[in-house]
């Protein structure tokens, strides 16, 4: 006969025994999952809701958030899942490890915005490493082409052999045409004394010593005359002397100008490569960031509960072979991703997630799809296994519309590449502090253009730079990249580079053969404007020198006529005389 009160009462029990693990499991669940990951992460964990299930044993998490601790990140979540189903393998629980065969993530958000801060603990502020102040080899070159060529050639302007030797000329001709008006003058004064002397002759037999000494001084006048007029004659002769010497140091100058090579330019053909190499630089360090998200992600997605044995003791029998007490082998993931502002679509998987990854058989690995603005393809490889310290990232973007991309800060010279299709790979191996990488890159129908200072866009090497740069369609870059996180290493080998080393070459040739015919029409001016004011200067002198000289003519005309017709008169009174004396005697 069935005792039923006896079978009921233990059913009973049983029922509320696994009514008690149903739903009394989750809370547990709930609480050992926050705290471990809280405790690794240091920041706040959330679950809506977790339920375990016992046949088979399954664990489902509902509305999962893990805070960013980052600071400024406060606001937001690294992690959101709507749900998380893990399939436990009760094999493994049997032998107290935590093995999960299969799994599925929805409805995942990372970088979503958080209503409240999601800070525990304080946390010391990351070093931001502050860009190089120094200017591109680009501003380096423009500055050396323009700006420094054009204060330069002012410099060497100042020292014209032209303006040095127009300066001679007309010290020179101040000094001689000093003397010749002191000369002039005097002689004027000497004429005016002659002059008088002879109006005051009025016998001519009396006075004749003193006539004849009136003549000689006379005769040394027009003397002196004659010989300041000539030196005065002789001046347009030296002039063209003058000018010629004057159309020789124009082409000393003109010399001096055509040999001038402005400095600076040593390394002036290598700005393109430069720049790229700069823009591979910060596409690394931006890939960094997804690595250092990813291994911290990696982490804490997964933490061993923390359960001590009451009783008994641990005997490792295992050893060297000892498999993970806490493992997902497969978890299929989708959802939402935020970054710089845009929503992606994710989908993929991850395998073998571990807290102790260095006892897997196999390391663990993600696939990952984004689908949003842009698609991405990202394949994350991490090795703990038997001492190793080894990360493999690898994200290719597929060919798709290209976004504007500036080469160069925003407060310096650079490239501004637009349109066309890009394509993008990066594989990038970390193994302790030690980094190495791969970094390819296509686009293809694009337009380059100069971003330059206003003082530098409308030179002569701006203007034939971008003359070379309107023939470029085509970008292709294939760079590896070893060393250190802070002292990296970048090989880059691209399609520019002898476009580049061309395009330098003929900027920098046609600024200088610009700023020579600068230089030159500067020199030309100068040439004119001397040339001018000697002309002008010599014609003032001239016109006052013959002033003078005029004044002389008009003196020593006037003592001629006075003399004259004091020595006619004395002859015709020595004539008569001699006629009278002459009938006396006969």
């Amino acid at each position: 006969m069935i005792r039923w009160s006896f079978v009921i009462t233990r059913l009973i029990v049983i029922v509320a025994i696994i009514m008690l693990f149903r739903w009394g499991l989750g809370p547990v669940a709930s609480y050992v999952t926050i705290t471990g990951l809280e405790s690794a992460t240091g920041a706040k964990v959330e679950i809506g809701n977790a339920q375990v299930g016992l046949f088979p044993p399954s664990i489902r998490y509902t509305n999962f958030q893990v805070a960013d601790p980052r600071d400024e990140k406060e606001m937001r979540d690294a992690f959101r899942a709507e749900s998380i189903e893990l399939t436990l393998d009760g094999d493994a629980l049997l032998h107290r490890r935590w093995v999960a065969r299969e799994g599925k993530i929805t409805g995942i958000q990372i970088g979503s915005r958080r209503e409240t801060s999601g800070k525990l603990d304080q946390v010391d502020k990351p070093l931001v490493e502050e860009s190089s102040g120094e200017p591109s080899i680009l501003s380096k070159m423009l500055a050396a082409t323009t700006g420094r060529l054009e204060n330069e050639a002012s410099a060497l302007t100042e020292n014209l052999e032209t303006v040095r030797r127009s300066q001679e000329i007309r010290e020179r001709w101040e000094s001689e045409y000093d003397s010749l008006v002191v000369r002039a003058r005097n002689l004027e004064q000497q004429i005016r004394a002659v002059r008088d002397e002879a109006r005051g002759i009025d016998n001519p037999l009396r006075d004749w010593p003193q006539l004849q000494r009136t003549l000689e001084q006379a005769r040394e006048a027009r003397n002196e005359l004659m010989a300041v007029r000539q030196a005065i004659d002789s001046l347009p002769e030296q002039l063209q002397n003058d000018l010629a010497s004057l159309d020789e140091a124009k082409k000393i100058d003109i010399a001096r100008v055509e040999k001038y090579v402005p400095g600076g330019l040593n390394d002036a053909d290598d700005f393109g490569v430069d720049m790229l190499k700069r823009a591979v630089s910060d596409q690394v360090a931006q890939i960094r960031s997804y690595l250092d998200g990813g291994r911290t992600i990696a982490n804490y997605t997964v933490v061993a509960p923390e359960s001590d044995r009451i009783r008994g003791q641990d005997i490792d029998l295992v050893g060297a072979n000892r498999l993970p007490d806490v493992l997902v082998r497969h978890c299929e993931v989708g959802g939402l991703l935020r970054a710089n502002g845009n929503t992606y679509a994710l989908t993929g998987f991850v395998e073998n997630m571990t807290p102790s990854p260095e006892r897997l058989r196999e390391p663990s690995v993600a696939k990952l799809q984004l689908e949003g603005p842009e698609v991405v393809r990202v394949e994350y490889v991490r090795d703990r296994r038997r001492g190793a310290d080894v990360d493999l990232l690898t994200l290719h973007w597929p060919q798709t519309d290209a976004k504007p991309l500036r080469l160069g800060n925003d407060h310096d010279a650079g490239l501004r590449i637009t349109g066309g299709k890009r394509e993008l790979w990066v594989q990038l191996r970390s193994e302790g502090e030690q980094v190495e990488g791969r970094f390819v890159s296509k686009q293809t129908g694009l337009k380059m253009q100069l971003a330059l200072d206003s003082k530098y866009a409308k030179s002569a090497a701006a203007q034939s730079m971008q003359s070379s740069l309107d023939a470029v369609d085509r970008i292709e870059v294939d760079s590896n990249f070893s060393g250190k996180w802070d002292d990296l290493a970048f090989d880059v080998h691209t399609n520019l580079g002898q476009v580049f080393r061309r395009a330098t070459q003929d900027a920098v040739n046609e600024q200088l053969v610009a700023s020579q015919q600068k230089l030159k029409a500067t020199i030309d001016q100068a040439h004119l404007e001397q040339t001018l004011a000697l002309r002008e200067w010599l014609s003032s002198q001239q016109s006052e020198a013959r002033s003078l000289l005029a004044s002389a003519d008009k003196s020593i005309e006037e003592m001629s006529q006075k003399v004259m017709n004091e020595v006619g008169d004395a002859d015709v009174y020595l004539g008569k005389l001699r006629g009278a004396l002459q009938k006396k005697l006969h």
